[in-house]
């Protein structure tokens, strides 16, 4: 057995004995209470999302060396194993240990995709106004909610993923190393954060904006958050998706994140011209109950204005069913463009159904739509997808659940004029199975 195959089962073997010596006590069974008052703690977490999926294919896409229309696959989408607390009365930590996307196209299987480090980070509050921490994190992650997302209470299937994609250097699950703040001051919750990114090592220079493989400049990023009903907490930098009408939250947030010279291109001279990255973002949330009987809305929308220089596109597919060569405009898969120069809008809007009277049945169920516009500089017309689906919450709160979703998305093709022409629409389909706790 590998080294890193024993250490990860070594590590879910201590996270379970844990959770296992807190049973029976008068708490959370995921919680030790380091002092009585539980002002001092370690919280331990788990979350696995399964996937089984249908998907119509991007042309040109392969499976294995055929090119294929579409393809049936089987996903872990996420695993995480995590642990924080308070150690002192001022000292955080914050520990996560996951793995993404594992599906039949890591022929080695997932012996050779051990449990990788997501989060590690350790953090100082001088009050509830200022938290200050570094390491392995997402606080610094982008300039809207979903930048950094709470994958075991999102509302859609997944979340907003062209959020995260929207930070040319982001990595695996979207965290960077990071300095950071954040803290509220009244109703006002602020963070902000000094990255160093990590290089790319992938050379596409040419007309069009690429990411630039010289050595990253410090990347800066912040997120200003007004809070007009309940504050949310800020424990993690992870953003709830919805709160199944357990509070009342309605939140505006202006975010910014910039990094200099992390673009070039070409010039029709031949030399190398540099873009900086400019993302602005603003987004606004609303959950709440809208009856006794526990009914509840979730409603979130955003905008983002992003400059990364002439034409340049990103194709978002989380997690591919297929692979491709670099000249797919569309990525290969399942994939779409949904980032680049331009401007991007989301929306997203769930209906939470009202609990049983009945004892037996705790089963809740929480229809929702959602939809992507991407008006890009590089497109002759804007690009958009579209979701419909629903979760089922089995114990009626957070916990396990199964969600159905079917997402379609637009298709792109080069154009005589040199922008890309929609040509098509190809849809996806979702089974998932979440376990969590």
């Amino acid at each position: 057995m590998k080294k890193s195959m024993q250490k990860s089962i070594l590590v879910v073997t201590l996270v379970m004995l844990n959770i296992f010596c807190a049973i029976g006590q008068e708490k959370p069974f995921n919680v030790i209470n380091l002092k009585p008052d539980g002002s001092q703690y370690i919280k331990f977490g788990m979350n696995l999302q399964v996937w089984g999926r249908y998907s119509e294919l991007n042309p040109g896409s392969k499976v294995g060396t055929n090119e294929v229309d579409e393809t049936y696959d089987i996903v872990i989408r996420r695993l995480r194993l995590q642990a924080m607390g308070m150690l002192t009365e001022n000292v955080f930590f914050h520990l996560q240990l996951g793995q993404n996307n594992i599906n039949f196209q890591q022929n080695s299987g997932p012996s050779n995709a051990p449990l990788s480090i997501m989060d590690a980070i350790g953090e100082y509050h001088f009050s509830d106004k200022l938290h200050i921490g570094g390491g392995l994190t997402a606080w610094g992650a982008g300039t809207t909610r979903y930048s950094a997302n709470s994958s075991a209470t999102q509302l859609t299937l997944d979340t907003p993923m062209y959020q995260q994609f929207i930070n040319t250097s982001s990595t695996f699950g979207n965290r960077n190393l990071s300095i950071y703040a954040t803290g509220y001051l009244g109703k006002f919750n602020y963070r902000a954060a000094i990255t160093n990114p990590y290089r790319n090592n992938v050379n596409n220079l040419g007309v069009n904006s690429t990411l630039s493989t010289e050595t990253p400049r410090a990347q800066y990023s912040g997120i200003l958050t007004y809070s007009f009903l309940d504050k949310e907490a800020i424990e993690d930098p992870y953003h709830r998706g919805t709160y199944l009408g357990t509070k009342k939250v309605f939140n505006l947030a202006l975010g910014y994140m910039t990094q200099a010279k992390a673009m070039w291109h070409l010039k029709p001279d031949a030399t190398v011209a540099y873009n900086d990255m400019k993302v602005l973002g603003f987004d606004v949330f609303y959950d709440s109950p809208i009856s006794d009987k526990g009914d509840a809305i979730t409603a979130y929308a955003s905008y983002n204005n992003n400059d990364y220089g002439k034409n340049y596109i990103q194709s978002v597919s989380t997690p591919n069913p297929a692979v491709g060569d670099n000249t797919l405009i569309n990525g290969s898969g399942a994939g779409f463009i949904g980032v680049g120069t331009g401007n991007i809008y989301y929306a997203q809007l769930g209906y939470l159904f009202a609990k049983s009277s009945s004892e037996t049945k705790k089963g809740r169920f929480q229809p929702y739509v959602a939809t992507q516009i991407a008006a890009l500089e590089a497109l002759d017309t804007p690009m958009t997808m579209y979701e419909i689906g629903a979760n089922y919450y089995t114990t009626g709160t957070f916990g396990p659940k199964f969600s159905l979703n079917y997402q379609n998305r637009a298709v792109y093709d080069k154009s005589l004029v040199g922008k890309y022409t929609q040509s098509d629409r190809l849809g996806t389909v979702v089974l998932q199975c979440q376990v969590s706790f």
